[in-house]
């Protein structure tokens, strides 16, 4: 399951912690039979144990997209469709940003006007230049853009690096940052009592507890727009052990896959000091100023200019949907299609999507319930489908997602360029399991259900035997790969155990499943897919209304759903919500937000950005790219 983080405060989807299950056991016996087709299915916990042992194992290396080890899970999964007799087996192959590493040829350089060397320097300049070690005095931030200054510009220091006039505070007042270097504070202004910008009462409540004027992605955007060239960040000494301030932030962890559209390094506090001497300042007595009346001190530093290389590589690879296709019998429903999918994708060893502390990150995360689980699961429903094809009156698509972690990226690549002998417009519905293997209670949830007319009903038939229960949400949209067909209009059901305290880390492995209850689940969703492929008409669709929630982009939204694979400028929307501030304006899926109240948009988190910064009910306008053209629209943010 996949962007915890951006889906939080964008798609309404809950995980609901599931702890205390029952342990997993090799020698789990249990056999659910189902009856829902001619010939019975019998779906055995060992079975699905020995296809998490392996999905899951030391080989697989925790299947990285675009990994040695994912390419190991991917040939077992078509090896196991194989063995159950399926022959009809296609891959369709994608690439994507898989992974951001430094270059080598990253460099830093200050040049000063005096080439005084007296007093107390961290490096000295000689003959008027210092030059810095990568590492040892600075390191690139994961979201820098790659960006070279050869001829030195001047330095800039601009406080925290925030700009809200709206909230009576802006770094960047009368500063003119065009073609310059901008050093900032990292974090935000804050007094001793707790007040911030645009909080004028102390709050205690709040204090050191960060905003989004703190965020990384924030201070490049700003740097950005108003014309530097390069963002330079440094620790304060506020709320930041000296041990904190001697360590650079990690390269392995805080997105990066989009950059943040600026050169972007961090260097050390003493690196600062140095280029902040000519003008009799320091970092410490200038965040202090700051932070004493939440008043910028910004300013030009004279006789310091500066030059370098960012060298940030965004690495590429291929991944691999892998599909199973089973012919329908029926002269007419054969036609239509039904989905059932579930991603093989996990976290390898740990990226920035890891929730593992830093003494585990390198080791290898075993995703056996994200979505080892699923994966097992829909292996024996497409080998039970298989024994009864004479029996299917519509085709069925089982089909094995990759780069699901990194952003939905195979679904959405198949959805938008669909492979040959597959339209989308003939897709009846589409069933997904990501994390089915955490049951507890004899819960399951179960996602979209009102999204198809008679899910419903579908659901408590499907029930019958396996008594089961369910907990039906009727929103489709979520962290996994139904959200692609639900934007493109289908109808979806998401299976789904919930979240627990091993999502994400190294501790999500085999002993800690519930095969006996998976295999329950396993025969409630073969019981689902039986009822819609041979169901006498297909499901309407039916588009879900925005849900009123609470938190959120400052408690405004548009809905939208944001295209997490679009790799171009802009925020490109994968779908809209019904009924939303966005679907009364006229946007769909495939416009590209490129500005937002007069703010420009590169990223989503931009849009974020802009987002925030906007109040319900009141009129603001986008500019999109629609096909290829420009257009102006008018929204109005409505209360989340």
């Amino acid at each position: 399951m996949t962007k915890l983080y951006i889906l939080a405060l964008l798609v309404p989807f809950q995980l609901i912690a599931v702890e205390s299950v029952a342990p997993c056991s090799k020698q789990a016996t249990n056999e659910v039979r189902s009856a829902a087709l001619p010939k019975s299915a019998v779906f055995k916990s060992k079975v699905l144990y020995d296809h998490v042992a392996y999905l899951a194992s030391d080989e697989t290396e925790g299947r990285l997209a675009g990994s040695p080890g994912q390419a190991k899970a991917r040939e077992f999964i078509v090896k196991q469709l194989r063995k159950s007799g399926l022959t009809d087996i296609r891959r369709q192959s994608f690439d994507f940003i898989s992974d951001v590493k430094l270059g080598p040829k990253t460099a830093l350089t200050a040049h000063f006007a005096k080439a005084e060397t007296q007093g107390n320097w961290f490096r000295a300049p000689q003959n008027g230049v210092s030059q810095y070690k990568p590492e040892d005095d600075f390191r690139p931030m994961r979201i820098s853009k790659s960006g070279e200054i050869t001829e030195p510009v001047g330095l800039v220091f601009a406080g925290y690096g925030i700009s809200a006039p709206e909230k009576g505070y802006d770094d960047y007042k009368d500063l003119d940052v065009k073609g310059k270097v901008v050093l900032v504070l990292r974090t935000e202004p804050e007094t001793a009592d707790g007040k911030k910008v645009g909080i004028d009462k102390p709050d205690v409540h709040h204090a050191g507890v960060a905003t989004f004027y703190s965020d990384f992605y924030y201070k490049a955007a700003i740097a950005r727009d108003k014309g530097a060239v390069a963002l330079v960040i440094v620790n304060g000494r506020r709320g930041v052990s000296d041990s904190e301030r001697a360590t650079l932030e990690s390269f392995q962890r805080g997105g990066g896959r989009t950059d943040g559209g600026i050169p972007f390094i961090q260097i050390f506090p003493e690196v600062a000091d140095d280029w902040l001497r000519p003008a009799g300042k320091n970092i410490t007595d200038l965040q202090k100023a700051i932070d004493a009346e939440i008043k910028p001190a910004s300013f030009v530093v004279p006789g310091v200019t500066i030059s370098g290389t960012v060298d940030v590589i965004r690495q590429r690879a291929t991944d691999e949907n892998v599909c199973a296709v089973i012919p329908g019998t029926d002269p007419v429903l054969r036609n239509e299609i039904i989905v059932i999918g579930a991603h093989y994708d996990h976290l390898g060893r740990g990226n920035e999507f890891s929730l593992a502390d830093a003494k585990d990150m390198g080791k290898i995360h075993y995703g056996a319930d994200d979505n080892a689980s699923g994966c097992a699961s829909l292996l024996e429903i497409a080998a039970a489908l298989r024994r009864n094809r004479d029996f299917l009156k519509r085709t069925v698509w089982i089909v094995f997602w990759g780069a699901e972690e990194l952003g939905t990226i195979g679904s959405n690549y198949f959805t938008k360029t669909p492979p040959p002998g597959f339209d989308m417009k003939n897709v009846s519905a589409k069933l997904n399991m990501d994390m089915v293997g955490r049951c507890r209670d004899n819960k399951v949830m179960v996602y979209g259900v009102g999204t198809g007319v008679g899910f419903d009903e579908v659901l408590k038939n499907a029930n019958r035997q396996t008594e089961l229960q369910i907990k039906p949400s009727q929103d489709g949209f979520g962290a996994s790969d139904q959200t692609a067909f639900v934007n493109a209009g289908v109808p979806v059901l998401f299976f789904n155990t919930g979240s627990h305290s091993d999502y994400h880390k190294p501790s999500d492995t085999l002993g800690t499943l519930n095969i006996t209850d998976q295999a329950r689940i396993t025969a409630l969703v073969y019981n689902t897919a039986a009822e819609v492929i041979n169901a006498p008409a297909r499901p309407a669709f039916v588009k879900i209304e925005a849900p009123k929630m609470g938190g959120g982009m400052g408690g405004v939204g548009l809905g939208t759903l944001p295209d997490y694979a679009f790799e171009g400028k802009g925020m490109r929307i994968s779908g809209v919500r019904g009924n939303s501030a966005a679907d009364k304006s006229g946007l769909k899926a495939g416009d590209i937000i490129v500005n937002m109240g007069g703010k420009n948009i590169e990223t989503i988190h931009d849009y974020m950005y802009a987002l925030r910064e906007s109040r319900a009910g009141m009129e603001t306008s986008l500019t999109i790219t629609r096909d290829g053209k420009s257009m102006d629209v008018k929204v109005v943010p409505e209360k989340r």
